[in-house]
């Protein structure tokens, strides 16, 4: 009789295990038996820093039109020439500017190509900057807008350089991810023990934008807000438990 319960007894033990496992897994996190017999629990921690642009990219450009193309794209070329002679002034390197858009299309008025309105044709033209003093964006912006530039793309703020930012991320979410396990353990009866795993998430940026067209003409320096910007990591970590 006692060899009987005590086969019993050990059945419900083994059973443990599965039944402990699927509870966590349904939580995001995961309890298993290890097949080596190593229990364990697998988080995802998440970190977020943030730090101040350095950089920003600017789309600046020109658009024309009149009935005779010539003329609309001798006008474009003058206008946007005028632009990047105003950028290179101001102290914007050549390698920083790049021409990213041009075209020329028809216009009819009245809405058809077969007759009805004469056709005016448009030049675009724009370029991207690259601006390495972001103090200086909304100033260029109105020196652009004052040189014939007519057309603002969008206004871009980045970090050059993460690799500070992305560390602190990292630390932190290194320290979220052992807070995690650390809860669900206690929950559980468990301690946590070392990592046995570690796998770094994908890195995201998240960036200020500003968006906007200007007009031509004499114009102040638009106000400009560069906010601030924010690098988050994402690690998951295996602890052993026991």
């Amino acid at each position: 009789m006692l060899k009987k319960i005590t086969l019993v007894a050990a059945a419900l033990v083994m059973l443990a295990v599965p039944v402990l496992g699927s509870a966590a897994l349904s939580g995001g996190s995961v309890a298993a038996q290890e097949p080596s017999g190593q229990r364990s629990i697998t988080v995802t921690g998440y970190g977020v820093a943030y730090g101040s642009p350095d950089i920003a990219r600017v789309g600046l450009g020109v658009e024309t039109s009149n009935t005779d193309v010539q003329v609309a794209l001798e006008e474009a070329n003058t206008r946007l020439a005028a632009v990047i002679s105003a950028l290179r002034e101001a102290g914007i390197a050549e390698a920083d500017i790049q021409t990213n858009y041009f075209s020329i299309y028809q216009d009819y008025y009245g809405g058809s190509p077969e007759g009805r309105g004469e056709p005016t044709y448009r030049v675009s033209s724009s370029v991207n900057v690259r601006v390495r003093n972001t103090d200086q964006v909304g100033e260029l912006i109105a020196e652009a807008v004052d040189a014939g530039a007519n057309i603002v793309n969008f206004v871009e703020f980045n970090i050059a350089d993460r690799a500070a930012l992305e560390s602190d991320a990292r630390e932190l979410a290194i320290a979220d991810a052992r807070a995690r396990a650390e809860e669900i353990a206690s929950l559980l009866g468990l301690t946590v023990g070392e990592p046995l795993r570690v796998v770094e998430g994908p890195e995201v940026s998240v960036m200020s934008d500003f968006y906007g067209r200007g007009g031509a003409g004499a114009a102040g320096a638009p106000p400009i807000e560069q906010g601030a910007l924010s690098v988050s990591m994402s690690i998951t970590i295996t602890y052993a438990v026991e």
